[in-house]
């Protein structure tokens, strides 16, 4: 019985060394890995600086959708506006009446987003609204029972004022950030070309003249909100 359980000890051994060698080979292969992926890693993390949002980032995107919009803004944008822009007070109530009939009629859309439109009015500002950045002057139209809204800013929400005209298509982009840009900057020119000669806190019930855009919300109880291009007293 002694013998066998020697010789039982002494067989043991190998094994023992062998699984001692089989980890040290793993462990080495670990090591070698983890050695080759700190010098020469798959990928490389890098930070997102060009739609940062502030600094150079954000003054970069500016520019270049700056440089975008400059050839278009007076050579297409306004003239198509002025040129293709509806009588609001006749067409809302056929939107409202019929959303998807009108929008074919009248507006323009990307897949099945909602209609844009380029319209024109002439109504009382019955109120000036600039508790937030996103200002707002309301109008009363003749013939129409609605108020609408007029974008006075700083801000300026939405993206009617790209997607009505036709003119800018997310094909020319290579992302949607810069598409995006796009749309920001021509919101700032909107404004700053309306409110050239006329200061949005003295339009209170005075009669103005405008052309703009706006996207046709169906689900929305708010106020129409018209981007304009040009007001005229």
């Amino acid at each position: 019985m002694t013998s066998l359980l020697n010789d039982s000890k002494t067989a043991s051994k190998p094994r023992t060394r062998r699984k001692s060698h089989r980890g040290a080979v793993v462990l080495g292969l670990f090591v070698l890995i983890a050695i080759i992926l700190t010098l020469n890693p798959p990928f490389v993390v890098r930070p997102l600086t060009e739609h940062a949002g502030t600094g150079a980032g954000a003054q970069n995107d500016q520019d270049a959708a700056s440089k975008f919009v400059d050839p278009i803004w007076t050579s297409k944008v306004l003239p198509t506006i002025e040129e293709k822009a509806q009588d609001i007070a006749k067409i809302l109530p056929e939107i409202r009446a019929n959303a998807e009939s009108a929008g074919q009629k009248y507006g323009r859309r990307e897949a099945t987003n909602p209609y844009n439109y380029m319209v024109k009015g002439t109504g009382k500002v019955t109120g000036i609204n600039n508790q937030s950045q996103a200002g707002t002057a309301t109008v009363e139209l003749p013939g129409l029972s609605e108020k609408i809204a007029l974008q006075i800013g700083p801000v300026v929400r939405g993206t009617a004022l790209r997607d009505a005209t036709g003119i800018v298509s997310f094909n020319q982009f290579s992302n949607q950030l810069d598409y995006a840009d796009v749309s920001k900057e021509m919101n700032r020119r909107a404004l700053k070309t309306a409110f050239a000669n006329v200061d949005p806190a003295s339009l209170a019930g005075k009669t103005v003249t405008f052309f703009g855009a706006f996207t046709f919300d169906p689900h929305s109880k708010s106020p129409v909100l018209i981007t304009p291009v040009k007001i005229t007293l």
